[in-house]
């Protein structure tokens, strides 16, 4: 008995969706490997993230290497009639007011036409400038202006002066920072301000730094250095006002 071949037709049919059905299987086969796999690694990363140890807390930032010191006297004791002091609270400083080895002279370097001047006796500062004397600061008591920096802070190509100072009696002393103008002989004082220790200012590529500092004095004569001991953060002008931008505080990170 003779058999039936089957058409040419279907064999090929039959072929082709064998191979269809291989393919497919293949795909479903890499796609599932794929997911395996993205699993794993995820798997991994969050057991790895979990164990993980943080760093050690990074490193401050470094301080400027700068000890300011003021050892200067001027050449001649500012009159008592040119200073904002009342006659008869003058005539009771005395030679506080006109001994010339009361007064330090803490002009910056590179000023032209003026000078800046402080009594460590009674803690008043000055800008002496065309025989006219312009008040720093504010209060009698405490150490006066301890730092200045002669800067343009509000961008105007006007020079400022910008400087800290110290008011207050004993335990209960406060440093602030002041900027001085020259075109209108005036001072803007900081909201900000620390009690007990000093500021000192540090002028890092036309940006102002604001640090805290040690005060090395020498009581027989009124002179001292400023050793820099914590940087603050960034003193900057905004609206006729001085604002202080602080410095972010290190925190630890976490190894990846």
């Amino acid at each position: 008995m003779e058999t039936k071949k089957s058409p040419i037709w279907k064999k090929t049919l039959s072929k082709g969706a064998f191979v269809v059905a291989c393919i497919v299987i293949a795909v479903i086969l890499l796609v599932v490997a794929v997911l395996i796999t993205l699993r794993v690694r995820r798997g991994c990363v969050r057991s790895g993230a979990s164990t993980a140890a943080p760093t050690a807390t990074p490193e401050p930032t470094p301080l400027p290497d700068r000890v300011y010191s003021a050892d200067r006297h001027p050449d001649v004791a500012p009159p008592a009639e040119a200073l904002d002091i009342p006659a008869d609270r003058a005539e009771e400083l005395g030679d506080e007011l006109s001994d010339l080895n009361y007064w330090i002279d803490l002009t910056p370097e590179n000023a032209e036409g003026f000078r800046v001047v402080r009594n460590w006796k009674v803690g008043c500062s000055y800008v002496v400038e065309n025989g006219k004397y312009y008040r720093l600061g504010e209060g009698e008591d405490g150490k006066g202006v301890v730092d200045v920096l002669l800067t343009d802070l509000d961008l105007d190509d006007v020079p400022d002066l910008l400087y800290t100072y110290h008011y207050g009696s004993n335990e209960d002393t406060v440093s602030k920072v002041g900027w001085f103008r020259f075109d209108t002989h005036e001072s803007v004082l900081s909201d900000f301000a620390q009690k007990d220790g000093f500021f000192s200012l540090i002028e890092e590529d036309g940006r102002y730094i604001l640090c805290r500092a040690v005060r090395d004095a020498d009581l027989d004569t009124g002179t001292f250095g400023l050793t820099v001991t914590e940087r603050l953060g960034e003193v900057s002008e905004s609206m006729g006002r001085i604002v202080l931008v602080l410095d972010p505080k290190p925190t630890p990170e976490t190894v990846q």
